[in-house]
């Protein structure tokens, strides 16, 4: 699995209730005029750990929440980190210890709910639920090639049409933010990223080493020079409680299995695959389309590659043609996603020069610290 997890949130009901309430503030609501309870709420307490890590943690009574980073607490950073939900649901079980609630169970089974007429059916179960989950792993592109490769991944669109925003500094490449909604695929659905390891790492230096000592600097420092060295970008992408509740048995913690995710977090590999093209300027778009086979005759191969010196030249496309969508299926083979704006400084290193990033996942340095499943315990 080269997959971990980088944030999970974790929600069991206990209808019987009766448990301690846990949380940092709590709302209560009455009607002034009769003096009846309407409703009552808990707001969520920050357990604090080293490193300026936490979790955070919510009881009303009967409900529990826990959410946060269990690759991170207690460790100043999480380049790797726990590659099951196990692990991290074992990270959560100790803190609910710690507060004198019951640990979250896994589930036997799922069945439809009672509800409403004319609503559809909803899914209970006995245990927990997973109401968000990141799935994290690092790619390795080489040292000082970072910008370049995040430049060519922020020209293709991902899913079912989710456009790619890079920000300013150049650094993250996103899709599905909440500045680019996409109808059906917005923020409370799923969100996925890239972006350069060193300078988040960077970033957050201060923070987390605010009371390190001169050992765990120098390990810190030894992180960011590695990201440097290598190339390091991370790929995140989280799924939240509404792609999860769409998904099956996704949000069901004991059922779903780490394995179970893997056809969903395929979106970024695939418009990584279409950047994996040799040296091509756009007068030779007809003869690669014919070499790789996408094109079975010249003739077809010249109009996409017309299509494509139009889109080259800013000319209107009219996207509601069906041979728009042809010819976009053909160049997105290519690397090209004549869906995007023309922007000559994104596009992929191999087809603006002869420079081709080797594309690798990263692997893990022998000195590289692990998380452990005894880390809890408050700062």
């Amino acid at each position: 699995m080269t997959w971990f997890i980088d944030k999970l949130v974790m929600h069991q009901d206990y209808p019987e209730g009766d448990l301690p309430v846990v949380g940092k503030h709590g709302i209560l609501r009455h009607d002034i005029a009769t003096g009846e309870k309407i409703s009552d709420s808990v707001n969520s307490l920050q357990h604090e750990g080293s490193f300026s890590s936490s979790l955070q943690i919510r009881c009303t009574g009967s409900s529990v929440t826990v959410s946060g980073n269990p690759s991170r607490f207690n460790r100043s950073d999480n380049l790797w980190g726990f590659t099951t939900i196990e692990q991290c649901a074992q990270v959560y079980n100790q803190l609910l210890t710690e507060y004198g609630l019951p640990p979250f169970r896994r589930c036997t089974g799922v069945w439809h709910g009672q509800t409403p007429d004319g609503k559809k059916s909803r899914l209970i179960t006995d245990g927990a639920i997973i109401r968000h989950i990141d799935w994290t792993r690092n790619h390795r592109v080489g040292q000082g090639r970072e910008l370049a490769f995040l430049r060519g991944a922020s020209t293709q669109t991902i899913g079912r049409g989710l456009q790619p925003y890079l920000y300013p500094n150049g650094a993250t490449v996103d899709w599905g933010s909440h500045k680019l909604k996409v109808k059906g695929e917005g923020s409370t659905y799923r969100y996925d990223k890239l972006y350069i390891k060193a300078e988040d790492l960077i970033a957050h230096r201060a923070k987390r080493l605010k009371q390190a000592s001169p050992r765990q600097i120098r390990y810190y420092e030894r992180l960011i020079e590695h990201c440097k060295d290598c190339g390091i970008v991370r790929e995140e992408q989280s799924k939240k409680a509404s792609f999860l509740k769409k998904h099956g048995t996704l949000a069901f913690y004991g059922i779903a299995q780490e394995q179970d995710y893997l056809p969903y977090l395929n979106d970024i590999e695939t418009a990584l695959r279409r950047l994996e093209v040799s040296y091509m300027t756009y007068e030779t778009i007809a003869e690669r389309l014919i070499e790789e086979g996408i094109c079975a005759s010249t003739q077809s191969a010249n109009a996409t590659e017309s299509y494509a010196l139009k889109w080259l030249h800013g000319s209107p496309l009219d996207k509601s043609k069906s041979q728009y969508h042809v010819h976009r299926a053909r160049l997105l083979e290519l690397g090209v996603d004549i869906s995007m704006p023309h922007d000559i400084s994104r596009l992929p290193p191999q087809i603006r020069s002869h420079e081709v990033i080797d594309l690798k996942l990263a692997e893990v340095p022998d000195w590289y610290q692990m998380p452990k499943l005894t880390q809890l315990k408050a700062a």
